[in-house]
C-alpha cells in the first residue's frame, strides 16, 4: 500500500485513528487537516448491547445447560438482566469480554458446580480489575497543587463540570486544573474545549476513588468520601449553593 501511494501521491487518502488524546498525542493532532471527535459524545451502550447479544446468542446455541434452561424458563438473560449488565460494563469492551468469560465459566475449575445462570448475578458485582492502573496513573499528578480537590470534585459532584466549572468551584485558575489532569487522560476524558465536561473513562473509577483505604492497601490514593466534608472545605461557597455538590 505504501508503494502504491508513493507512486500515486495525488490520490486522496483518509486515515481513521482512535486513541485517548493524551498530551503528547494532542499536540501533534492540532494541525490543519485533522478532525478531532470526542467519543464521549457517542454513547457506546448500544454497541455493548449488540456485542453481548451476539455472545449470548452463540452461547445459547452451543451450551446444552443454557438450552435446557431456556426451554424451561424462557429467555436468558432477561431484558432487565441485560440492561443491568450493560450498565455495569460501563462502555468497556474489554470488561464486557471479561464479564462474559466469567459468566460462561471459561476459566472456572472443572469441578465448579455453578451454571452461567448462577454466575450472572455474581458478574454484576465484579470489579473490572483496574485498581492498579488507576493508582499508577493518579500517582503521576498527586504531587501537583490542588490534586486532591480537583479529583474529589470530579468524583463526588452530581453534575459533570467542564474545566472552567471545576476551577470556579475551587476558586483556582483553569490552567491549574489542566496541570493536574493533563497526565491523567488514560483514566479521565479530558476535553480539548471548555464546553465539554470532564468525565471518567469507566464508572469503576468513581468506586475506586471513593472507597475507604484499607490499612494494608499499598496505593493510598483515595479522595474524601463525604460530600458534606467536601462542601465545608475551602471552595467557592456561591458555587456550592447552586446545588452542584
Amino acid at each position: 500500500m505504501l508503494i502504491f501511494f508513493d507512486e500515486n501521491p495525488f490520490i486522496p487518502l483518509r486515515v481513521f485513528i482512535t486513541s485517548r488524546v493524551e498530551q503528547h498525542i494532542q499536540s501533534r493532532l492540532e494541525v490543519t487537516g485533522v478532525r478531532l471527535d470526542n467519543l464521549v459524545d457517542h454513547c457506546s451502550d448500544d454497541d455493548i448491547t449488540a456485542f453481548t447479544d451476539v455472545l449470548f446468542q452463540d452461547a445459547t446455541r452451543q451450551n446444552p445447560v443454557i438450552k435446557a434452561y431456556v426451554r424451561r424458563r424462557g429467555e436468558w438473560p432477561t431484558p432487565r438482566e441485560k440492561r443491568k449488565l450493560v450498565q455495569h460494563i460501563g462502555g468497556s469492551f474489554i470488561f464486557a469480554s471479561t464479564v462474559f468469560q466469567f459468566i460462561m465459566g471459561y476459566n472456572a475449575s472443572k469441578h465448579d458446580p455453578t451454571t452461567p445462570m448462577d454466575r450472572l448475578p455474581l458478574a454484576l458485582k465484579m470489579n473490572p480489575g483496574l485498581d492498579g492502573l488507576y493508582a499508577e496513573t493518579l500517582a503521576r499528578s498527586e504531587h501537583i497543587p490542588h490534586f486532591l480537590d480537583i479529583i474529589s470534585t470530579i468524583a463526588l459532584l452530581r453534575a459533570l463540570l467542564p474545566i472552567s466549572g471545576i476551577a470556579e468551584l475551587l476558586g483556582i485558575h483553569t490552567y491549574e486544573v489542566v496541570n493536574v489532569l493533563v497526565d491523567l487522560q488514560a483514566i479521565f476524558q479530558v476535553p480539548g474545549t471548555d464546553d465539554i465536561p470532564v468525565t471518567l473513562c469507566h464508572t469503576s473509577l468513581r468506586d475506586f476513588l471513593t472507597t475507604q483505604v484499607d490499612q494494608t492497601d499499598s496505593s493510598p490514593i483515595r479522595v474524601i468520601t463525604s460530600v458534606s466534608t467536601f462542601a465545608s472545605s475551602s471552595v467557592n461557597t456561591n458555587f456550592v449553593a447552586r446545588g452542584w455538590t
